[in-house]
């Protein structure tokens, strides 16, 4: 089983060093945790793990960020992954962005800085298993529909009609 990769976005290298630390220490060896400096190097990142045939399970980005803040980078990953899940950090106190983020891409949750290591801990175990969880009812839901094909076509061979079982009058 492939490691679930984990995409820290931030202007601030000793927040994203401090973000990489905290969650290899607590998630362990069970995801890969990259960290890059701007949201067009987020998106360059991403277009590599989709042309590898993976996903980002999780991005956790900092709102303000030259050239591209991180509402943005977020609607734009959406668009491109909506399974993948989007968390926010921000030290503002003006919250368009995170209602943008909300609405346009289907944020997460969002965390003030500086974060709590607990909470942004529970924070990261929570959302990959949302993760899963969305991938496993992906996977359920193919398997019903291969199911109901098969069905269908087991309902047209027979004409459309069940043999009604005969019933003994006694």
């Amino acid at each position: 089983m492939k490691a679930e990769i984990i995409l820290c976005v931030d202007d601030d290298r000793t927040v994203l060093t401090a973000l990489r630390d905290l969650l290899s220490r607590a998630l362990g060896k069970s995801v890969l945790i990259e960290i890059v400096c701007s949201g067009i190097e987020a998106l360059e990142f991403q277009q590599e793990v989709r042309s590898n045939g993976e996903e980002i399970a999780l991005v956790i980005s900092d709102y303000i960020m030259p050239r591209m803040n991180g509402d943005e980078l977020l609607v734009q990953l959406h668009k491109l992954t909506p399974r993948t899940v989007k968390v926010m950090l921000t030290g503002q106190s003006d919250m368009a962005g995170v209602k943008r983020a909300i609405n346009e891409a289907a944020l997460y949750r969002f965390l003030e800085k500086p974060f709590n290591n607990a909470d942004l801990v529970l924070t990261a175990r929570s959302a990959l298993d949302a993760y899963a969880q969305t991938l496993a009812m992906q996977a359920q839901k193919l398997e019903l529909q291969q199911v109901k094909a098969h069905l269908q076509s087991l309902l047209a061979e027979f004409g459309g009609h069940l043999a009604q079982p005969s019933r003994n009058k006694q």
